[in-house]
C-alpha cells in the first residue's frame, strides 16, 4: 500500500512534463502577443513591419519570433552598429530596407545572423564607403582565423554570409569606389544597384566572383571611368548591363571583352559619336542595344554597326526613344535608319 507522500511525489513526476509544456506555451503565447513597438506597424502576425520616423535611431525592439520583411525607411538611422539585426532576434529576415534615413556607416558585422536574407535595400542614404566584407557576415573570430591562414581561395563551408542574398540594392549614395572584395562570395547574387552614385572607378575584378550576376545598374554616375584600354568588368554570367547618363564619350573592343554573355546593353544619353562594329561581334548574345540620346555621327562606321543589328534582329529602341543622327548636318536629328540607304563616300554617308 503507498503512503500519502508516494502518491503525492508520483504525481509531481508525472505531471512535470506536462507543467513544463504548458509553462513554456505560456511564454510564448505571451511574447507573441507582445503589442507592436509604438513607432511601428506590425501586419501579418509580425511577419511584415514597418518602422519610420525621425525618432527611430536604431534598430526597434521587436518581439515578434517570425519576422519575414522589416522595413525601417525614412527613420533616423545613421548607423548600423555590429549585430543591430541579431541581437533583436531578427534571424529570419527575408526582406530588408533601409531606405532614406541618412545612413553613413554600416559596421562590419551588422548584417550578422541574416542567413536568409534575400533582398536588402540601402536606397537614398549617405554610403560614401563599403568596407570590404561587410556583406561577408564574418564574426571576428573567423576573421581573424581567415586572417591567419591567408587563405587564397575560400571553401564555400567556411563561408557563412549572406550567401542566400540575391538582390542588392545601394542607389543613390555617395559611393566614390568599389573594391573587389565589396561583394565577395554573395554566390547568389543576382542583381546589383548602384544609380544615382558618385562613382569614379570600379575595379574590373569586384563582380568576378558573381556566378549567378545577372543585372549590373550603374547609370547615373557621371564621374565614372569608362576604360577603352583594359576591360571595364569582368563576368561570365551578366546579362544586363546599364551605363546609361555616366558621361561615356568612348569605347573600345577591350571595354566589353569580359562580358561575353551580355543580352542588354544600355549606354543611352551618353556622348557616343560612334561605336566600333567589333564591339557587338565580341557580344554573340546580344539581343538589345540602347544608343537614344547620344551624339551619334551618321557616318560609313555607324552603318556598319546599323546593319549588324538590322540583321541580326538586335532591338535598338522604339518610337522617342530610337537612336538619332547629330550629324552630318542634313540628316540631323533623323531617326538613323537613314543609313538603312546611305552610300558610303569616303568616309562619310551619301544619303538619298
Amino acid at each position: 500500500m503507498p503512503t500519502k507522500l508516494t502518491v503525492v511525489l508520483l504525481s509531481l513526476l508525472l505531471a512535470t512534463p506536462v507543467f513544463i509544456f504548458r509553462l513554456w506555451l505560456l511564454i510564448v503565447l505571451a511574447r507573441v502577443a507582445e503589442p507592436c513597438p509604438e513607432e511601428c506597424e506590425c501586419r501579418t502576425g509580425g511577419i511584415e513591419i514597418t518602422c519610420s520616423g525621425p525618432s527611430i535611431t536604431a534598430i526597434p525592439l521587436i518581439r515578434f519570433l517570425n519576422v519575414r520583411k522589416l522595413d525601417i525607411s525614412y527613420s533616423n538611422i545613421t548607423l548600423l552598429e555590429k549585430d543591430s539585426f541579431f541581437s533583436r532576434g531578427l534571424t529570419q529576415l527575408k526582406e530588408l530596407n533601409i531606405k532614406e534615413c541618412g545612413l553613413r556607416t554600416i559596421e562590419m558585422g551588422a548584417f550578422n545572423g541574416l542567413k536568409k536574407l534575400t533582398d536588402l535595400s540601402i536606397t537614398g542614404n549617405e554610403l560614401s564607403e563599403i568596407i570590404p566584407g561587410t556583406f561577408q557576415n564574418l564574426n571576428s573570430l573567423e576573421a581573424v582565423e581567415l586572417n591567419k591562414k591567408k587563405l587564397q581561395h575560400w571553401d564555400s563551408g567556411v563561408f557563412i554570409g549572406l550567401v542566400n542574398l540575391t538582390y542588392i540594392d545601394l542607389s543613390v549614395n555617395k559611393l566614390q569606389y568599389l573594391h573587389p572584395d565589396t561583394f565577395s562570395r554573395l554566390v547568389n547574387l543576382k542583381g546589383i544597384d548602384l544609380f544615382g552614385n558618385k562613382l569614379q572607378y570600379v575595379h574590373p575584378d569586384t563582380f568576378l566572383g558573381l556566378p549567378k550576376l545577372q543585372l549590373l545598374y550603374l547609370y547615373s554616375n557621371p564621374t565614372l571611368q569608362i576604360p577603352t584600354d583594359r576591360p571595364f568588368i569582368k563576368s561570365h554570367s551578366l546579362s544586363h548591363l546599364s551605363i546609361t547618363n555616366c558621361n561615356v564619350s568612348s569605347l573600345s573592343v577591350v571595354t566589353f571583352s569580359n562580358v561575353s554573355a551580355l543580352d542588354v546593353l544600355d549606354l543611352s544619353d551618353n556622348n557616343l559619336r560612334t561605336v566600333d562594329v567589333n564591339i557587338l561581334r565580341a557580344l554573340p548574345k546580344l539581343t538589345t542595344l540602347s544608343l537614344y540620346r547620344n551624339p551619334l555621327q551618321c557616318d560609313c562606321q555607324l552603318q556598319e554597326v546599323w546593319r549588324w543589328c538590322k540583321d541580326r534582329n538586335i532591338w535598338t529602341g522604339y518610337g522617342e526613344w530610337v537612336p538619332k543622327c547629330d550629324t552630318p548636318e542634313e540628316v540631323k536629328g533623323m531617326w538613323w535608319g537613314v543609313l538603312e540607304e546611305g552610300q558610303s563616300l569616303e568616309g562619310n554617308t551619301q544619303n538619298y
